[in-house]
């Protein structure tokens, strides 16, 4: 099962970093702006086909990648259609300005929420171009009580609402884990004329993280499989084996996608972050992926041996023995979901805690970064971070190829 790990620091080197800087300010960029490598994503983007290729449909996770051009040209590149959505406002978003889109919610939404939706789609104008829920949409239900609200509002609606089941296959973060609930929910959904099966979803982001003592990813694997399977088998004992030729039965994600070696259980794979890879995607089954997301923050002031603040004397003994750094800049923002990566080894600084306005950071005294430069830091994940910059250069050959913009979160257009 192991993938390997490539080195970051050998690829990430103060010329890879230099390149990226030159081609922001020749892009007259001097403020904190999330970079994302395009040659650095297209080969995760490669990385991944690389599996789906042998069978199974793609579907981008959007939170993770929150930019309507960003999924356009992923889309374009993948052969997909396909995406997840987990939040309502980027849902609505989406279905605006990708009409073509084939979304699986990612997780259940509180049902007065979908009866908002239906109201802002209903009141659009229909055109041959509209998002159109009952053929493009895939509602997630985790409970028997869920699945009867969802029912009775689809039925006062007077529409056909697609449903995937969400099934814990380890996870233990929700979904139907018991068998008897889960079937009386497929009853439900069969006896229901407005109701309709769309598929299942088992998310199993635990197996990379399970400890070797307790049985490791490999067990942890073979067991979400063996759960989906008794899940699929409850499926066509009551709708029949033909069934699963119509359903969509979705699993992966981004640190599990590479495990997926052959087809024969789940049809679709989902995963977005790997595309990216920030640090909480540093695993082993990625290590042929390369952080493709940076966020680069002009450095406003270099400090040779700073001081505590009232405490000149005692900066001085905490120079000699170590305790302080002999070198610190202070950044244009800060206190990002993200860890410093050129200059290699820099790091917060804890001598005035947190600030998003200017926030210190310990340098080497050999570092040669200076006022006005560029410092980077790879964010910890994409989804929160990416929607803090408003738009993402697009960095390639040694420029700024484009600005893509990142979504939008009213709650309708």
């Amino acid at each position: 099962m192991s993938v390997g790990t490539s080195n970051h620091k050998d690829l990430l080197s103060a010329q890879y970093f230099n390149r990226i800087t030159q081609a922001l300010t020749d892009a007259g960029v001097h403020q904190p702006t999330l970079v994302i490598d395009k040659a650095h994503l297209d080969q995760n983007l490669s990385a991944v086909k690389t599996i789906t290729e042998r069978g199974f449909d793609f579907r981008i996770v959007a939170k993770s990648l929150p930019s309507v051009p960003m999924l356009k040209y992923l889309m374009a590149e993948a052969g997909t259609n396909r995406l997840m959505s987990f939040h309502m406002p980027f849902l609505q978003h989406v279905t605006v300005h990708i009409p073509s889109a084939d979304i699986l919610m990612g997780k259940p939404m509180p049902v007065g929420s979908v009866e908002t939706f239906y109201k802002i789609i209903q009141s659009k104008q229909s055109t041959a171009d509209t998002f159109n829920p009952e053929n493009q949409l895939q509602w997630l239900i985790d409970s028997y009580d869920r699945i009867t609200q969802y029912g009775a509002l689809a039925e006062k609606l007077n529409i056909v609402m697609r449903i995937s089941l969400e099934i814990d296959v380890g996870l233990h973060r929700g979904g139907f884990g018991n068998i008897n609930e889960f079937e009386a929910t497929l009853i439900f959904i069969q006896n229901h004329k407005h109701l309709q099966l769309s598929g299942l979803m088992g998310y199993e982001a635990h197996v990379t993280k399970v400890p070797g003592f307790i049985g490791g990813p490999k067990k942890a694997f073979k067991q979400a499989l063996n759960t989906y399977q008794v899940f699929v088998d409850s499926v066509t004992s009551i709708f029949g084996e033909e069934s699963l030729s119509k359903v969509v039965l979705n699993s992966g994600g981004s640190t599990t996608y590479p495990l997926y070696e052959k087809t024969g259980l789940m049809n679709e794979i989902a995963t977005a972050s790997a595309l990216v890879k920030p640090t909480d995607f540093d695993v082993f089954t990625l290590g042929h992926h390369v952080p493709a997301a940076f966020i680069a923050a002009p450095v406003l002031k270099v400090i040779k041996d700073p001081e505590l603040p009232m405490a000149k004397g005692l900066s001085k003994l905490m120079h000699r023995v170590g305790l302080l750094p002999r070198k610190a800049c202070f950044i244009y923002g800060g206190n990002w979901l993200a860890q410093p990566c050129y200059p290699s080894d820099s790091k917060r600084a804890n001598i005035l805690g947190h600030s998003s306005n200017q926030e210190m950071y310990e340098l080497k005294a050999s570092d040669k970064i200076k006022v006005d430069d560029f410092m980077y830091f790879r964010p910890t994940q994409s989804e929160a971070v990416f929607l803090q910059f408003g738009e993402i250069a697009v960095y390639e050959d040694g420029k700024i190829l484009d600005w893509w913009q990142v979504f939008e979160s009213r709650r309708s257009e």
